[in-house]
């Protein structure tokens, strides 16, 4: 019996898988950069506007960090109205601290069904049809508001502000991990896909 090796083939074989592995990181590592940069422009610094004077300023929960500038806000004039998306507690009151204090301004506490995006901007048409507003500046955290603002035209139909409250988050966080960068390019791009599913307010 003779045994032939094609000494050309077997050195063939390892390079093309080497090539095809080259190819696939390439790949990857371009989708990641666009991703990465793509993400700058949607998340870290999305375009918004400026606050105008409106009907009702309509806070987006959760009601944290941001209730300060909204507060802010509301001292300059910008709204008669504020509108605050809150959790309920077990008690069956809302735990945003503003629900239960005394301001000069309305106040209006709400939690939505279901409790999400979707849900919020749905109770602002709702509630727009109830007392009559025909403009509104939204406030949400800069990482949400170009999804917010898909979510709210959709059933929104007055004169829509989309207002951010800016913060500087770290790229990674082990103790709160919802509040650092690489969690809200994960989670704000799987939430891009469930807006592009289901398109309806």
């Amino acid at each position: 019996m003779t045994l032939l090796r094609d000494h050309e083939t077997q050195a063939t074989a390892p390079s093309r898988k080497k090539r095809l592995f080259f190819r696939s990181f390439v790949v990857i590592a371009a989708l990641a950069i666009f991703w990465a940069v793509a993400g700058i422009f949607l998340y870290v610094a999305p375009p918004a506007d400026e606050p105008k004077h409106a009907d009702v300023l309509f806070v987006l929960g959760p009601p944290d960090q941001r209730m300060v500038y909204a507060e802010q806000l509301m001292q300059q004039g910008y709204a008669p109205t504020i509108a605050v998306s809150s959790p309920v507690g077990k008690d069956g009151r809302f735990t945003a601290d503003i629900c239960g204090a005394q301001r000069s301004y309305r106040v209006i506490c709400f939690h939505s069904e279901p409790f999400t995006t979707q849900g919020e901007a749905r109770t602002l048409r709702d509630l727009s049809e109830q007392y009559g507003w025909k403009s509104a500046n939204v406030l949400t955290a800069q990482f949400h508001v170009t999804r917010a603002r898909v979510i709210v035209s959709r059933c929104y139909t007055g004169d829509l502000h989309m207002v951010t409250d800016r913060r500087s988050l770290p790229m990674f966080s082990w103790t709160n991990a919802t509040y650092s960068w690489a969690y809200q390019y994960l989670y704000q791009t799987a939430a891009f896909v469930k807006v592009a599913v289901h398109p309806e307010c």
